[in-house]
This record gives structure tokens, C-alpha cells and sequence, in this order.
């Protein structure tokens, strides 16, 4: 399930998965349902907090960051389909805003939904959200919903 989406009509879900994204990941259920698309949920894990950490131990927790958000992933996978939605997953590594363009520009999906900041629980505070809004639209063309 791990792969990328090439459905030109699907959606994609940019989360987390953790506290505070239950709002986007429903919203992106209920969108994905009523247009009848795929719905692919996007994990992306960021190590910009390890930089000064030694090449050892960034690569243990990359491993780790990249087997919890498949595991996450899938069962969000789980969740869309019990709401009759057919969904898969991808998983990347990296600089979030950097491998979430890459991955908008390789796949083309017809719409992504993010989060909205929620106080305590955001990774991105609204001014740096709004921006990525920005860039995405501007490099992608593709329509971005905060839910």
C-alpha cells in the first residue's frame, strides 16, 4: 500500500495521524466519499529536530519514524475504508514542506487537505501554514482545505 497515488480525481491527506488530527482525517473521509475518489494519506517523516544528532542514532529514528507512520497509516487506511472510501498510504522521509511538493508534483492529485493549527498539538503555526498554502498553489496548481 505504500505508493504513490496516480489517480488524477483522488485526494490527498497530509497528517500526522496524533492528537488533534482526527478533524482532518474525517474531513478528508467525508470529502473522499462524497466525490467518490481515492483518498491517500500522506506521512512525513521529518528529522530537522535531529540535525545535531549523531549519524547513528538519526538513522535508528528515521527507521523508527518511518515503521510508526506506516503503522499509523495503515490504520487510517482501515478507518477510510470501514466508511466505504478506498484509500491507501505513502510514506516519505525528509523536510516536510520539501517532500509534501515533491510528492504533490509526482502524483497530481485533484485536492490535499492539511490540518488547521490546533493550540498544543500543531507542528506549523497559521502564518507558516498559510504560507505552504501559498507555495503549494503557486508550484502545483493543486487546491489545499485546512479541516
Amino acid at each position: 500500500m505504500n505508493q504513490t497515488n496516480q489517480d488524477p480525481d483522488g485526494i490527498v491527506c497530509a497528517t500526522r495521524g496524533g492528537e488533534g488530527s482526527e478533524a482532518t482525517i474525517q474531513a478528508a473521509i467525508d470529502l473522499a466519499r462524497e466525490r467518490e475518489v481515492r483518498l491517500t494519506f500522506l506521512y512525513i517523516a521529518d528529522l530537522e529536530f535531529m540535525r545535531r544528532a549523531s549519524t547513528g542514532h538519526a538513522s535508528r529514528a528515521a527507521e523508527e519514524l518511518r515503521k510508526m507512520g506506516e503503522f499509523i497509516m495503515m490504520t487510517l487506511v482501515e478507518q477510510a475504508q470501514a466508511e466505504g472510501v478506498e484509500a491507501d498510504f505513502a510514506v516519505r522521509q525528509g523536510r516536510f514542506r520539501d517532500q509534501l511538493l515533491y510528492y504533490l508534483e509526482e502524483t497530481h492529485p485533484a485536492m490535499l487537505v492539511l490540518g488547521s493549527p490546533k493550540p498544543g498539538t500543531a507542528c506549523l503555526d497559521e502564518s507558516s501554514l498559510n504560507h505552504l498554502m501559498q507555495d503549494i498553489k503557486e508550484q502545483t496548481g493543486i487546491p489545499v482545505i485546512c479541516a
